[in-house]
């Protein structure tokens, strides 16, 4: 393989979360190839991603914070995407907020209260203190 884009660890992280329990619907691959896209991911990256990965590390977040952030991301990327919807996104963030350092416990809540607060359209620090204050 020639070059690797910048996102190539973080979407192979991506990829291995997503296809290591084998249940991969079709919203979902089709969601992969589309964040392969719009992060720059080659054909042939993609495709080498997808065969190998496995050998991708996951990295987890270790502050509250980071895992804050990386839910923004996560939620406002498959919130504006088009190819996974409904029940499909929910059981996709919820893959990744375990895959991130959310406790199972707190998976369904974190999801849920991310997916409406993104709806808002707000920027991260609004989605951080919303997602602090979620028992309040």
């Amino acid at each position: 393989m020639k070059s690797e884009s910048t996102y190539h660890y973080q979407f192979g992280a991506v990829v291995k979360i997503t296809l290591r329990d084998g249940e991969v619907s079709e919203e979902e691959r089709s969601f992969l190839g589309h964040l392969a896209k719009i992060l720059g991911i080659s054909t042939e990256e993609y495709n080498h991603i997808i065969q190998n990965y496995l050998t991708y590390p996951l990295e987890p977040t270790t502050t509250h914070n980071e895992r804050l952030e990386s839910m923004y991301t996560l939620t406002k990327l498959i919130s504006d995407d088009k190819t996974i919807s409904g029940e499909q996104q929910t059981i996709w963030l919820e893959r990744m907020a375990k895959a991130v350092g959310f406790t199972p416990g707190n998976v369904k809540y974190i999801v849920a209260k991310s997916l409406a607060v993104i709806k808002k359209d707000v920027d991260q620090e609004t989605y951080k203190e919303e997602i602090r204050n979620i028992n309040k």
